[in-house]
């Protein structure tokens, strides 16, 4: 590959990316120097660096686990983890939307990175990047930096530098990463068999002599660094709700008084509808934007049909390797979707469906391999990658805008 070509094609994706934060920032105020309200995490890690585990007091407005009488962050922590330290310059007004903007574009850095991985060209690589960065509903996490879409955003940074460290054979930071990204949000354990199994042919091709097991001795010291992490998930929990496995949410006063619990199968008929919900339109024929999601993450993210069309291609040209991998990709994303609509909420206010942001990390690696393939298929993203482009920022414009 050519060196010079691969930079100038990777400054061209961070361009793309910087320039719709700011056009979004002068559309919609959420801008790199906006102070978060919604500081979860910030107050979280500030709490922490006072020797305190519980925030110390009630914040009405954000969503809170109350448990013996303290009120504790309900969120998942490996967020704080990253605050923390900047709590020592900036107690709990941490500067969380700039580092939304470092987030995504760093997200935009390591996708393009992962398409030249698999010996995309550089023109494809970018196409490719930009289709799942901007043309997808993962765009609305990255404008806002409230503890939900901070959470989000950072995780879908975390699972695409895992899948990438994984492909460069690196399994200590491959599983390190995938550790804190379940530590943003928890339902990632789901793709733990596509980690494995990328780092599993990474080794097999560098020592085709070795059986599987001794791969597994050899490499077992992998697991440390995401043992480690895991463990500090535990001990918080245990040291705060007593369950090495609660993270709190299950104490939101909501869930509490909810009749069928944060989780159950009676949620799943209404949430499958919101998740496959086509565009509602009004009198004189215009599309409806809803400020609470209900909108087909096909729809807001048409990189996952994309992703399905490269697998078809994979089948009609008998590339059966390439093809069992995409398929076990989706099967994990159906799992995740399948756990996601037993949830008792879809998101909230937001637009799109953004519960299914979580899956296109490994969508999008499901895409490159296919393309690695079908590299001729590319070209026809752009249709696919303007459609989610103005749809989402349309929406992102709408919504955030209580228009």
């Amino acid at each position: 590959m050519d060196k010079q070509k691969r930079w100038e094609y990777g400054i061209i994706v961070i361009t793309s990316v910087l320039l719709y934060l700011f056009l979004m920032c002068w559309l919609t105020g959420y801008g790199p120097l906006k102070q978060n309200v919604y500081n979860s995490y910030a107050l979280q890690a500030d709490s922490w660096r006072q020797g305190r585990l519980d925030l110390g007091q009630d914040y009405p407005y954000l969503e809170l686990a109350v448990y013996n009488g303290k009120y504790y962050v309900s969120f998942p922590p490996f967020p704080s983890y990253i605050l923390f330290p900047l709590t020592f310059i900036f107690g709990s007004n941490t500067p969380d939307a700039l580092l939304m903007w470092f987030i995504s574009l760093l997200s935009a850095g390591y996708l393009y990175r992962l398409a030249l991985q698999f010996r995309l060209s550089e023109p494809l690589s970018a196409l490719t990047t930009l289709t799942v960065i901007l043309g997808s509903n993962t765009t609305f996490n990255m404008l806002n930096p409230g503890v939900w879409f901070f959470a989000q955003n950072l995780c879908f940074l975390l699972a695409v530098m895992t899948i990438y460290y994984a492909g460069n054979g690196k399994g200590g930071w491959a599983l390190f990463f995938w550790a804190c990204s379940v530590g943003c949000r928890p339902m990632q354990i789901f793709f733990l068999p596509v980690v494995l199994l990328i780092l599993y042919i990474v080794e097999k091709k560098k020592s085709p002599e070795l059986s599987g097991k001794k791969i597994v001795s050899n490499k077992i010291y992998w697991g440390i660094p995401a043992g480690c992490v895991a463990l500090t998930y535990m001990v918080l929990n245990y040291l705060r709700f007593g369950s090495i496995i609660e993270f709190g949410h299950n104490y939101l006063p909501e869930f509490i008084r909810a009749e069928h619990g944060q989780f159950s199968v009676k949620y799943m008929s209404e949430n499958l509808k919101s998740l496959l919900h086509f565009f509602q339109f009004d009198e004189s024929g215009k599309i409806v934007i809803d400020h609470f999601g209900n909108l087909s993450f096909m729809l807001v993210s048409p990189c996952v049909i994309f992703a399905i069309l490269t697998l078809l291609a994979c089948i009609l040209k008998k590339e059966y390797r390439i093809v069992i991998f995409q398929s076990g990709i989706i099967a994990c994303a159906i799992a995740y979707l399948a756990v996601t609509i037993m949830h008792k909420t879809m998101g909230g206010w937001h637009f799109g469906n953004r519960y299914a942001n979580d899956i296109l990390p490994w969508i999008y690696l499901a895409t490159v391999l296919g393309l690695s393939r079908v590299e001729k298929l590319g070209k026809y993203q752009i249709p696919i990658a303007v459609f989610g482009l103005c749809l989402n920022a349309i929406g992102n414009v709408v919504v955030c805008n209580g228009l």
